[in-house]
């Protein structure tokens, strides 16, 4: 059993809904997203879909915010720094994918400061 199935199985624990999934706040590089980077982009989707496979609900501010806020806008990247930091706090646990990156070191360093589990896996999806 991987690391990912085991730690879902545990968060699912003792809970009344028999459908409930966890929400794990999926830290992957913002920057390359936010740029428009084609094969950044399918990667951070693709660790999405691990999640939801795994029976957790993926959250992905990269993926989200950069739909409705102009991340180039000072006062609207600060805002959005605000939006990670609620949405990371209404996770579960948080999961680190790929080689680390100035932008993934920060989400892991804020996971941390707000005491949530962080698991880090490769750009495979094998736990490390």
């Amino acid at each position: 059993m991987s690391e990912a199935t085991t730690a879902i199985a545990k968060l699912r624990n003792n809970k009344l809904n028999s459908n409930y999934r966890p929400m794990i706040f999926v830290i992957a590089p913002f920057t390359e997203v936010v740029k428009g980077d084609v094969k950044a982009i399918m990667a951070v989707r693709s660790y999405c879909r691990f999640v939801y496979q795994q029976c957790g609900i993926p959250v992905c501010p990269q993926l989200y915010l950069p739909q409705f806020i102009n991340l180039h806008h000072s006062k609207e990247f600060q805002i959005a720094a605000f939006i990670n930091i609620v949405l990371l706090t209404r996770c579960a646990e948080a999961w680190s994918f790929g080689n680390p990156t100035h932008d993934t070191r920060y989400f892991v360093r804020l996971a941390k400061r707000k005491n949530k589990e962080v698991r880090y896996f490769n750009t495979e999806m094998e736990d490390y």
